[in-house]
């Protein structure tokens, strides 16, 4: 599903969310004003908060979803996990005002008045509404892999749950347990501050870099081993931005394969990853030669970068090679030093030849190996000479 279908569908189910809890909220403040029940107003007051944050959620899934641009290269994800933690914050605002009342009300000296059967059929039409609003956004968030979408589907639920407890305290209130409707309003406040705890912590930890956790890793590695010319993974490195994961690989492959080759063998695993799990939206690979240390070749300081040893080789085999019978030359970096390859353009090489390149090497330290091909109309022929 690409960016813009995703946006469309985000915003319909939360359109839709939304609408039902203005409807609900509207009831419920109006039902427990008429059949005096705190908690059923308290509730009330919870659907509108949902209606705002569905508003909120509309407004930062659109940003979420647009396409990287020159400015955010990996995406617009973190919208989303800062809307996330802007919900957490508003949950734990609501549940502070509605403890605070629901603590006066339980000092305050006047009779608490017993609510009123209507409460009961608002609480009930309160549950089924928000439950089935609840499993739509869910199936929208787990398809989409949308944790702000995840976060309202349980902020929907969280509306269920806590009619569900306004109802056993209204029923309990008309038994002649009238306190129970404070009691009743004091879980709803205490639910929505779990709900915003939750969400803020999760949403913290992908704004740190959290890792995924060791189980979906041990998934990821499985399914890169499985893709040929892979030996081995050095380091896997994940990260979360708006629910999708960003994964940086360190891949160790045969350390005599060509750059492209290299290049080829990370794109097969990058397709293999992106194919296998939807919630990856990057992949970046980093290739290492197999059966090399590389902190023993990070500590050789006498190992020269590609410029220096050529200059040098190719004024040693001056007086030996003419420089226009040079192809190109390859290096490969080991512990023991540097192993070079020469393709030469000559239909044949004398073995007096390769001695003489060999030997004008031999006081170079760093050089490990040398060996000879000759370059035919473009073919490779075998080596003439190693060392």
């Amino acid at each position: 599903m690409d960016q813009k279908q995703a946006k469309t569908e985000a915003t319909r189910v939360t359109v839709i969310g939304m609408v039902l809890d203005i409807v609900l909220g509207v009831g419920k403040i109006v039902g427990g004003i008429y059949a005096q029940s705190f908690a059923l107003v308290t509730d009330g007051i919870h659907s509108l908060s949902d209606a705002f944050t569905d508003t909120f959620v509309l407004i930062v899934a659109r940003l979420a979803h647009d396409e990287p641009d020159a400015e955010h290269p990996y995406g617009h994800g973190r919208f989303e996990t800062l809307g996330t933690v802007a919900m957490g914050m508003v949950f734990f605002a609501t549940a502070g005002v509605l403890l605070y009342d629901s603590y006066q009300r339980l000092l305050s000296s006047e009779a608490i008045p017993t609510p009123a059967l209507a409460g009961l059929i608002f609480a009930g039409l309160s549950i089924a509404g928000k439950e089935w609003i609840y499993h739509y956004t869910m199936r929208v968030a787990r398809r989409l892999n949308s944790s702000l979408l995840k976060a309202n589907a349980w902020h929907s639920r969280s509306d269920a749950i806590t009619s569900i407890a306004v109802f056993i305290g209204i029923f309990a209130a008309q038994q002649g347990l009238a306190w129970m409707d404070i009691v009743a309003a004091i879980f709803v406040a205490l639910f929505i501050a779990k709900i915003g705890f939750d969400l803020c912590i999760d949403s913290i930890r992908e704004l740190v870099d959290t890792a995924v956790p060791p189980d979906r890793q041990e998934q990821l590695r499985r399914c890169i081993k499985s893709v040929e010319g892979v030996r081995g993974i050095t380091a896997l490195r994940s990260r979360l931005s708006g629910g999708k994961m960003i994964l940086e690989l360190h891949l160790l492959v045969n350390p005599l394969i060509s750059v492209s080759e290299g290049h080829q063998l990370g794109q097969r695993v990058t397709r293999a990853l992106l194919g296998r799990f939807s919630d990856i939206s990057d992949v970046i690979v980093h290739i290492d030669p197999e059966d090399i240390d590389k902190a023993a070749v990070d500590q050789r300081e006498d190992l020269p970068d590609r410029n220096t040893v050529l200059a040098t080789i190719r004024e040693r085999w001056g007086k030996v090679l003419d420089e226009s019978a040079i192809d190109r030359v390859a290096l490969h970096y080991f512990e023991h030093g540097i192993d070079i390859e020469l393709f030469v353009k000559l239909d044949t090489i004398p073995r007096e030849l390769t001695q003489q390149l060999e030997s004008v090497l031999t006081e170079l330290g760093y050089v490990s190996g040398l060996k000879v091909y000759n370059t035919l109309y473009g073919k490779r022929l075998q080596p003439v000479l190693s060392s």
